[in-house]
């Protein structure tokens, strides 16, 4: 078994015998001392690898050695890999503060799969996987960061769609950086020397969407000069359209005409004549374009052709590889020492390992702007940075600071929920009357009808907004009755309502589905990271 150092720059690792490799990956450590964090141990079928402050390993076993570790015990836990499966095997060895999978405390032996979350004394480290064919990929900018196998697999996607043609489609959620993977898409391929010409489709007004777009010929507008849309500045590189789904119905059909891959041509407003296009065009949106496309707002025939170089962006709560160094970054690019000065405690680093990130990779950066301007990190301010509007139960919670030992953590018990019932009104979660940020969170819609007794009218007239608004949102984000009552349920068992895409499914998992091991772990992880 090898102990490896892969460097920042993204070297390779040597290949062992197994197609996938599982490996742990040091994120974080108190210690001061060797291994140093972004250090990678490859976990290989066989007898395993056993971790302490000083390790004796047994016969044809590997020894990780946290030397200046306080917190670990000599022979602290042993990690295996799974014979079948893309998983690992902790055993903790009788260790005085514990071992910790994803912030619970392992008692006996407890499966590992990726990007989950292992804790040994103070030194953190993330599940990672590697397949052979990987390491022949071309190394990404040193400013992309790409060490879990999500944003591996991501980056050889791009490197594909960067030389080809095809109109590339970015699907995830808000903040998760697809403005910045366009533009790496357009910097990777033959068009990098033309131009970069980027848009917001929510940016104007919807009756000057298509002039923008396609441009005005001269005087079709009293005393306007002509002017150039954005597929003629865009040249022979690349038009960025971000939130396409805001893009009006004439405008996106008017863009289906021009990117057709027989005669790419549009016609200026107020124009007769057919212009050639040449750039190649990328957009990107944060909503359910296939939702979209089945309710008539977005042209079927329009998301047919961009889907074929479709990219879905993971959002930062699946990127735990690459976090704390994303974080060490933003601090850096924020004048600050980084992450060494800041990141101090366990407590603090498996919070923010743990946390939902609602804001993703922008979120990540407001909060390194905000510690540079002297705030104080700590896990109550990331909590409320990282989690804020998805309620109070976002993360489980985090081991005490008084050491040693360090204590046991049980997952939060699962109360007798309460069908929604008209007339009676169940204890609020939140501030839900007055002002409210706008649209509210899934949870905060809950509470406030709750509240008023699910009755949509007097939860609008308590919130200032008109009640078709207010029902037009809480049918988008739930569904029917029946699924806004299933929603209420889970959200009362777990603090945290599910999508309306996952209503049904989650509220089988949790009401409908007896004990049994395999649906208990599914339902801790569910709390603990609202996916299943």
């Amino acid at each position: 078994m090898d102990t490896l150092t892969r460097s920042r720059d993204g070297g390779a690792v040597r290949p062992d015998a197994t197609p996938q490799r599982l490996y742990l990956r040091l994120v974080f450590t108190e210690a001061e001392g060797s291994p140093r964090p972004d250090s990678v141990w490859v976990v290989a079928p066989g007898p395993g690898l056993v971790v302490g402050r000083a390790p004796e390993p047994g016969p044809g076993e590997a020894a990780l050695a946290l030397v200046d570790d306080g917190w670990a015990s000599r022979a602290h836990a042993r990690v295996t890999r799974v014979p079948e499966g893309a998983a690992l095997r902790v055993d903790d060895l009788g260790s005085r503060n514990g071992t910790f999978v994803d912030g619970q405390r392992v008692t006996g032996a407890a499966h590992l799969t990726i990007a989950q979350v292992l804790q040994v004394g103070s030194a953190l480290f993330v599940v990672g996987a590697l397949d052979e064919d990987e390491e022949a990929l071309k190394p990404p900018p040193p400013d992309f960061a790409c060490r879990g196998a999500l944003m591996r697999a991501l980056w050889s996607r791009v490197l594909r769609l960067a030389h080809s043609d095809v109109s590339v489609l970015l699907l995830g959620e808000m903040g998760t950086g697809k403005t910045r993977l366009a533009r790496l898409i357009h910097e990777q391929g033959a068009r990098a020397r033309a131009p970069f010409v980027s848009h917001n489709c929510s940016a104007l007004p919807r009756n000057l969407e298509e002039a923008t777009l396609f441009g005005v010929v001269a005087n079709f507008i009293p005393q306007v000069k002509a002017q150039d849309g954005l597929i003629t500045r865009a040249g022979r590189g690349t038009l960025f359209l971000d939130e396409l789904a805001d893009l009006p119905e004439p405008a996106q059909a008017k863009l289906l005409d021009a990117f057709d891959p027989t005669e790419p041509s549009y016609v200026a407003v107020g124009g007769s004549q057919r212009l050639p296009t040449r750039c190649r065009l990328i957009s990107a949106t944060n909503r359910d374009v296939f939702r979209l496309a089945r309710r008539g707002i977005l042209r079927q025939d329009l998301l047919s052709r961009l889907v074929v170089g479709q990219i879905e962006v993971p959002p930062l709560r699946d990127r735990r590889e690459d976090l704390m160094f994303l974080f060490d970054d933003a601090l850096k690019r924020a004048d600050h020492p980084g992450l060494g000065a800041t990141v101090r405690t366990v407590e603090v680093a498996t919070a923010m390992l743990l946390a939902r990130w609602v804001e993703n990779v922008r979120g990540l950066e407001s909060l390194a702007q905000r510690v540079a301007l002297g705030e104080r990190l700590s896990v109550e301010l990331i909590r409320g940075h990282a989690d804020r509007g998805i309620g109070e139960a976002t993360m489980p919670e985090m081991p005490a600071v008084s050491r040693p030992p360090m204590p046991t953590l049980s997952a939060p018990g699962l109360p007798t929920p309460s069908e929604p019932v008209a007339g009676v009104v169940p204890e609020a979660q939140g501030p839900v009357n007055g002002p409210l940020a706008w649209p509210p969170s899934p949870s905060e819609m809950l509470d406030l009808l709750a509240l008023h007794g699910w009755q949509i009218k007097a939860a609008a007239e308590a919130i200032g907004r008109r009640r078709e608004t207010l029902s037009r949102l809480v049918s988008a984000t739930f569904g029917t009755r029946d699924q806004m009552n299933k929603a209420w349920r889970v959200y009362q068992a777990t603090g945290r309502p599910p999508t309306i895409e996952r209503v049904d499914h989650v509220h089988a998992l949790f009401f409908e589905r007896g004990a049994d091991p395999a649906v208990d772990a599914a339902r801790a992880l569910w709390r603990s990271r609202g996916e299943v």
